[in-house]
């Protein structure tokens, strides 16, 4: 059997690492943001990513998801989440922490 994967694995992950704690797991400040080749799109289905999360734009595929708010002390943060949401690195034109435009709370 495969280890799971996708969005919804990515999100529990983060959650339960963060259990313990009285505030969201997640970083208000930041987003990870992945550029994905169009040999990924056969993939997307499997990996249930929301329209919100993952959008066309100049031709690619992007893929951002929220962090969690530790992220920066993790080891090799990327890579786990790439792992996580079960994408090859192949797969990956370029992957970077950009400061997020949300305005929730």
């Amino acid at each position: 059997m495969s280890k799971a994967k996708g969005l919804k694995t990515y999100k529990k992950y983060w959650e339960d690492q963060a259990s313990f704690m009285d505030q969201s797991p997640w970083n208000q400040q930041k987003i990870l943001t992945l550029t994905l080749t169009n040999d990924f799109e056969k993939n997307i289905e499997e990996l249930k990513f929301s329209n919100h999360s993952l959008v066309r734009e100049g031709g690619q595929l992007t893929l951002r998801l929220k962090v969690p708010y530790n992220y920066s002390e993790l080891d090799d943060f990327e890579g786990k989440a790439i792992e996580l949401l079960g994408i090859d690195k192949n797969y990956l034109i370029d992957m970077s922490l950009t400061n997020s435009h949300c305005t929730k709370t």
